[in-house]
């Protein structure tokens, strides 16, 4: 298939929205009104009834709007869909994103209807996301096909869902969080549009640098697993369905067989792809990704403020296979002459509750000129003694000089909002514990493996 073609969807010059509502606590009207508020181009209602939906000129049929429109988002009730399209493709659009349920998610008699929806979107020649998406989100374009309330934040970051509500709400979660997005896009059923189409439509896409991906079910798994190789974008999925009721769960949503959680993790490591167990870890990686480069190896370096967090973090280094760094002789002596003379210098580095911006400052560049020294995590630990803000200074001035990527986490809660706010301004990914900093800068250091061992060029070569 053609994944240019997908551009009609996401870079459309027009929309029409297909069942658009002036109630925009239906999804028609929610998604007319988002699409109004923010898209740059024309967008069109579509309504039997009205002359006017929101404000705008309706039209009865698609058929009957002026011009051409480039992306059709459908939101009729299912027995309409397929006339509906029938309908698009005559008019010449090429990009449909089917909002509808009720297909093969349904069951036997929904996936007959299903295979009639695709043979018309084929006999067109048009590209479908869906049926049963709940929409998709190209911020770069200002467009938001979806009931998502409003745009993320700009960011290389592009999530594909299968689950429309978790998707959505995920998104928004994000967007309190305040990292960056590219694309949100609910898959549905992928019925024409699947898995593969995406990511290579991604890997392609230049406001794109990572690939986050919930996944339920995958419909070409050998394909998929070979694009993904092609692939040098990282991406991170989380494979639900791992226990029996959680893969019969999984058919009854969007009607895709789970399959062997054991064959879903050896295809994911044989592909490239960096598979995490938990929602938080998705965009816990996402975040390194979006803002640090990649390490040369896999030895890293600790310092903190609070003994026991550099433990915690030492310890989970040792989990993921990352070496704990030895340090230089020259190191050593700078770290000497920064830190009280109770405290240690070696990796981890534990300053003994110092935390003054000429501490850490000495500390992390003394480790970032260490040869032996391919990563940082910068641990600070809050008291009422202490103030958050000069450590994150220091950190923040000395990244910028240095291509190695530094993980920050800032620890305590209240109080460290401030420190807190100079990482994000500085483009450090902080995190609340330690657990977390190592998890996402474990999937930096996968990353670089698989680009080095398991990563194909276009040519197939490795």
């Amino acid at each position: 298939m053609n994944i240019e073609m997908l551009s009609s969807i996401f870079e459309p010059s027009s929309i029409a929205v297909i069942g658009a509502s002036s109630n925009i606590n239906k999804w028609g009207g929610r998604i007319l009104k988002n699409l109004a508020e923010n898209f740059k181009g024309p967008v069109y209602p579509v309504n039997l009834n009205e002359e006017k939906v929101q404000g705008l000129p309706s039209y009865r049929s698609i058929l009957d709007i002026p011009g051409e429109v480039g992306m059709a988002v459908v939101v009729v009730p299912v027995q309409h869909v397929i006339s509906v399209a029938e309908e698009c493709g005559k008019k010449g659009v090429k990009g449909l994103v089917v909002i509808t349920a009720g297909f093969a998610e349904t069951g036997s008699e929904g996936k007959e209807l299903e295979g009639k929806l695709v043979s018309v979107i084929n006999d067109y020649g048009m590209r479908m996301i869906g049926p049963n998406s709940l929409g998709i989100v190209n911020e770069p374009m200002r467009l938001n096909a979806s009931i998502i309330g409003r745009l993320p934040r700009p960011g290389p970051i592009s999530f594909i869902t299968q689950s429309g509500t978790l998707g959505l709400a995920l998104a928004e979660w994000t967007i309190d969080m305040g990292l960056g997005l590219c694309k949100i896009i609910s898959t549905g059923n992928k019925a024409n549009v699947d898995d593969i189409d995406l990511i290579e439509y991604l890997d392609n896409d230049p406001s794109t640098g990572v690939i986050a991906m919930y996944i339920e079910g995958i419909n070409r798994g050998k394909d998929f697993m070979e694009a993904a190789r092609r692939i040098r974008k990282p991406i991170i999925a989380i494979k639900t369905g791992r226990s029996k009721r959680g893969s019969k769960a999984v058919f009854s949503h969007t009607g895709s067989i789970a399959g062997s959680d054991e064959i879903f993790s050896a295809a994911f490591r044989q592909a490239g792809i960096l598979r995490v167990d938990t929602i938080d870890e998705v965009f816990d990686a996402a975040l390194a990704f979006s803002c640090q480069p990649l390490p040369r190896g896999n030895n890293v370096a600790i310092v903190s403020n609070g003994g026991g967090a550099a433990i915690v973090a030492t310890d989970e280094c040792e989990k993921h296979g990352i070496n704990i760094a030895d340090l230089t002789e020259e190191t050593k002596e700078r770290i000497k002459k920064a830190i009280p003379e109770f405290a240690s210098s070696s990796n981890p580095i534990d300053t003994a509750g110092t935390s003054t911006y000429e501490v850490y400052t000495d500390v992390i560049k003394a480790l970032l000129l260490d040869p032996n020294v391919d990563a940082l995590i910068v641990i600070y630990v809050h008291t009422q003694m202490s103030n958050a803000m000069p450590p994150a200074e220091a950190v923040v001035e000395l990244k910028r000089k240095s291509p190695k990527p530094v993980i920050s986490c800032w620890m305590g809660g209240a109080g460290t909002e401030e420190g807190v706010d100079i990482l994000k301004s500085g483009c450090l990914p902080n995190y609340s514990v330690p657990e977390r900093a190592v998890k996402a800068l474990a999937c930096l250091i996968k990353h670089k493996e698989f680009i080095d061992t398991v990563k194909t060029d276009s040519s197939g070569q490795g």
